[in-house]
Order: C-alpha cells, then sequence, then structure tokens
C-alpha cells in the first residue's frame, strides 16, 4: 500500500505536471472510485486549473481556484502517471489538459477513491485522519505517545492516531529504534519515545529522497531485505517474520529485543 513517501512523490509528480494547467475534461472509467459521482468529479474540475499539490498522511491534495478541492486516496495498489499517448494499463481516472496531456490517476486494484471537498479541514476530520507524521513536532508526537496505549506498531500504524505510515515503513522506524514491534508503549521512557519520534523523521525523509523505491533504500534500511531470512543489515543476524492483528511484519530478534 502507498503510505507517506510514496504519497509524497505522487505529490511531487503532481506539482511538476498538474499545476496551472486547464482542465479540459475529466474521465471516470471506473465510476466506484469516485466517492460522490463521476459527475460531481467532472462538474466540480472542468474547466478549472489545479493551483497547488499538498498531502495529509496518505491523502494527494490538489486544490483548484475554485472552493473545490480533489483528494486523492491509492488504496492498496496505486499511482500517478502523466502522458499524451497511450493511456497506462488500470486506467481508473484521467485529468485531460488543455495542452493535449494527460494526469492519469492508475490503480490496479480498484480500491483507490477519488473525492472532492470544499473545505478540505472539514474532510481530514470527518475521515479522522491524524497529524501528518512529517509535519508533527516532537512535543506533540511525546504527549501524544503518552496517552496512547497498546503495542508500538499498531500505535505507529492507526491513522487516527499519527497518519502516514503503514505496515512497511512502521517495520524500518521500528528497526532504526531499536524498538521491537510488540512493544508495549506503557513499557518506553522519555528517551525511547525522543529516538523514536528522531528515527520516524529520518526514516520518511531518506525514503522520499530515494523515491520510496525499495532497491535504492540506504544500505542500513531494512526494507530491502524485507524477507524471512534474510541478513539484518546491523548486526548480521537474520531477518524474522512475526504477526501482530493478522499484519505480517519483519525485524530482527537481535536488534530488537
Amino acid at each position: 500500500m502507498p503510505e507517506l513517501p510514496d504519497v509524497e512523490v505522487f505529490r511531487r509528480f503532481a506539482e511538476n505536471h498538474a499545476l496551472k494547467q486547464r482542465i479540459k475534461k475529466v474521465e471516470v472509467e471506473e465510476p466506484k472510485i469516485a466517492d460522490s459521482s463521476k459527475e460531481t468529479l467532472q462538474e466540480s474540475l472542468e474547466g478549472h486549473q489545479v493551483t497547488r499539490a499538498e498531502r495529509t498522511g496518505k491523502y494527494l491534495i490538489l486544490p483548484t481556484e475554485t472552493e473545490n478541492t480533489l483528494v486523492m486516496h491509492f488504496g492498496m495498489t496505486g499511482w500517478l502517471d502523466y502522458g499524451n499517448d497511450q493511456k497506462p494499463e488500470y486506467t481508473k481516472a484521467s485529468l485531460i489538459f488543455d495542452n493535449g496531456y494527460s494526469l492519469y490517476f492508475v490503480n490496479p486494484r480498484k480500491l483507490g477513491r477519488l473525492y472532492i471537498t470544499d473545505n478540505i479541514h472539514a474532510f481530514l476530520e470527518q475521515m479522522k485522519i491524524g497529524p501528518d507524521a512529517l509535519a508533527i513536532r516532537e512535543n506533540d508526537f511525546l504527549r501524544k505517545m503518552k496517552r496512547k496505549k497498546g503495542m508500538l506498531k499498531s500505535a505507529l500504524m492507526d491513522q487516527k492516531f499519527l497518519s502516514g505510515i503503514g505496515n512497511i515503513y512502521s517495520d524500518e522506524i521500528l528497526f532504526q529504534a531499536g524498538l521491537h514491534p510488540k512493544t508495549k508503549i506503557s513499557d518506553l521512557n522519555e528517551a525511547h519515545v525522543g529516538n523514536l519520534f528522531i528515527q520516524m523523521k529520518e526514516v520518511l525523509q531518506q525514503a522520499i529522497e530515494h523515491q520510496a523505491n525499495p532497491e535504492n533504500m540506504p544500505g542500513h534500511f531494512i526494507i530491502p531485505r524485507r524477507k524471512e531470512g534474510e541478513p539484518c543489515p546491523s548486526c548480521g543476524g537474520t531477518v524474522k517474520k512475526d504477526k501482530l492483528s493478522g499484519r505480517g511484519f519483519y525485524y530482527c530478534p537481535g536488534c530488537q529485543k
């Protein structure tokens, strides 16, 4: 599933290709991805320009010069493409610009969604989206963690608590912090939480710099070795797989007690 680093890459892609271009036509190949309706998307966007490209958590936010804002969520799989030739396979919606090029919403598993809102703050509140993991300040993070219960990995993946982190990057953040995914938050001291905050920011920023591509990640990351039996990039031990709330996760027993 696209997580914060992936969507930040998409945001920069949209910023490079979609801003200040007038939307001539909106095509929707898969009606169910439109949260309201295909007609609402068309009426809200056609004839208008995208003025900015923003992001909160896993949501890409594209305001227009009107009160209408297009919000994209990429579901389990999804990405953006841009071109003026053949439409990419699995394209579910297209913004066709006056210059003849299109921004394509590609979504193989049809689990992505396109929303129209006239109030992005109310939208995020309605969707119960927590503060962005890359934008949250340390004091706010520490305060929220003091009130949070349960296990660390579940907390990092809770989009109401903190938005943007999913299964893959929670594994990486906890590996870099030297914390076991099943660690109880109540067992952490302030130094642990402070280091977790630092590693969270560093991992997300590094992932964005490397285009969220696992093959390009730094050598000390566990993501390229996220497979049971692979050698740990830190201690040389063996990467293990376990489950939490039905989701598989990867960790190093030697580095994450």
